[in-house]
């Protein structure tokens, strides 16, 4: 009942943490999309696309490990502390010497001032990345969430100020330097005092983890390129104009992904690494984590794709009409994915992070046909093709991902993914039919809102009562 209690307290925390970066975020973007252009958000797109594949490396996979691990030592952890800190430095350096050879490949001169300073994130994360890790391990989501509620707000701050400023890009690059510069600078503050590093690094201290950081490192890295590939792709492609378009519609219908779904992920991975050879526990606990993440998912995403003609003019601004149709598909792309993202909790709590990397390179080398066979038709083009993807491979990978490691559930599973996704196309079709009504703007949004939420909290109560008992005890 403890681990119980902590998993419940953790996620209430992590909960609180989300919705008020969700909120700080969705501010950002609703501030930034009135002042700056599709190109800048296409060049910043190009930006974080580097950026967050040399983040993949950071850590060299080993930090998973740490969780996952019960028996790490101080030894241990200084030695792991000091090599995420050494590969930072490398990163950086790497980063820069390749700039202008990033710049030519997506034929964006633009891109080399913008990388030369971003790049310098680098040398700040290392210094607290080990910290959140053992936080996390401890259930210490508490301590977690308010350093990611100061950092998040910090950012809002920097990048609303520079983009009056009338900065353009910069605004967003000086924005998530600024995030990660406070969010390590708290993670500093607590860990040096609860998990003070040793002067210490020794090369077999590591040999440990590296098994598990190599295929981790891997999975992360396929898996990476194979969900960025989209973006990848369109860049040079179809230019800086059109990625950004696209990935205004790709970070709207990623939220809940990017967002809800890390608040619970990241307690489950501790809390299933705990019980991890107890089979029918970790089961229970599985099928609960994604009936809880779909029943919340699914009306997010559908709601959006259905209410998306009236809120995206209205709240952004007529110039992002173009992404409409985009958020309307990449919803259903993106409610897929939710449901298949929370395998990678279970992968590495059993110490399979090798079913992951395997997994992520059939997907990489499915989706980079689809992608720029889609490309072809433009930017819409290639979110079918990930849609019809992404609903493909729905039924392999319960067959490899989750009947090996929790046995067979697929009643169970079909049963808490179908029932809330079900019922939210049922509202999503009766959203459609406010904007017939021929009222204004905001009046046809709010109703869409109160029709959409009432509807759907009805179907649930009627049709998938599990969950309804699922909320009152996270609640309780």
């Amino acid at each position: 009942m403890k681990l119980f209690s902590q998993a419940v307290s953790g996620a209430r925390w992590t909960t609180l943490s989300a919705g008020v970066t969700t909120i700080t975020e969705l501010l950002r973007t609703l501030i930034l999309a009135r002042l700056l252009s599709p190109l800048d958000f296409g060049l910043m797109a190009m930006v974080m696309i580097v950026i967050g594949l040399a983040q993949t490396y950071a850590d060299l996979g080993v930090s998973a490990a740490i969780i996952w691990r019960q028996d790490s030592t101080q030894e241990h952890l200084s030695s792991l502390y000091w090599l995420n800190v050494i590969t930072g430095i490398l990163i950086f350096a790497v980063l820069w010497m390749c700039t202008p050879f990033i710049a030519l490949l997506f034929r964006e001169p633009h891109l080399v001032p913008l990388l030369h300073v971003i790049a310098l994130v680098f040398l700040i994360i290392p210094w607290g990345a080990q910290f959140e890790i053992l936080l996390q391990k401890e259930l210490s989501f508490a301590l977690l969430a308010r350093q990611e509620i100061i950092s998040s707000a910090t950012g809002l701050i920097v990048a609303v100020m520079a983009a009056f400023a009338g900065l353009g890009v910069w605004a967003l690059i000086y924005s998530f330097i600024a995030t990660m510069l406070v969010k390590t600078l708290l993670l500093m503050r607590i860990g040096y005092v609860k998990y003070r590093p040793l002067l210490h690094f020794r090369v077999s201290d590591i040999r440990g983890y590296a098994g598990f950081g190599l295929f981790q490192l891997g999975e992360r890295s396929v898996n990476y390129i194979s969900e960025r590939l989209d973006q990848i792709l369109i860049g040079p492609l179809l230019g800086a104009t059109a990625l950004g378009y696209y990935n205004f519609a790709f970070n709207l219908t990623a939220r809940p992904v990017s967002r809800i779904n890390p608040m619970l992920t990241r307690v489950a991975f501790p809390v299933f690494s705990k019980v991890q050879d107890d089979g029918p526990r970790l089961q229970k606990g599985y099928l609960t984590l994604v009936s809880f993440l779909t029943t919340i998912n699914a009306p997010l995403l559908v709601g959006l794709a259905a209410s998306a003609p009236v809120a995206v003019p209205l709240i952004f601004g007529n110039k992002w009409s173009p992404a409409v149709v985009l958020i309307q598909i990449l919803s259903f792309a993106s409610l897929s994915r939710s449901i298949g993202n929370p395998i990678g909790s279970l992968q590495l709590a059993k110490g399979r992070a090798d079913l992951g990397f395997w997994w992520n390179l059939l997907l990489l080398i499915a989706s980079a046909p689809t992608v720029y066979v889609g490309a072809h038709y433009g930017p819409i083009g290639v979110a079918i093709g990930l849609l019809l993807l992404q609903i493909a491979l729905q039924i392999p990978s319960y067959l490899y991902l989750i009947r090996p490691l929790i046995g067979g559930c697929a009643r169970g599973y079909t049963s808490v993914t179908l029932i809330p996704t079900c019922a939210a196309c049922l509202m999503g079709f009766a959203v459609l039919t406010v904007p017939s009504l021929s009222m204004g703007r905001g009046v046809t949004l709010a109703i869409q809102i109160v029709l959409g939420a009432g509807l759907y909290i009805l179907l649930v109560r009627t049709f998938h009562k599990e969950s309804v008992s699922g909320f009152r005890v996270f609640s309780s």
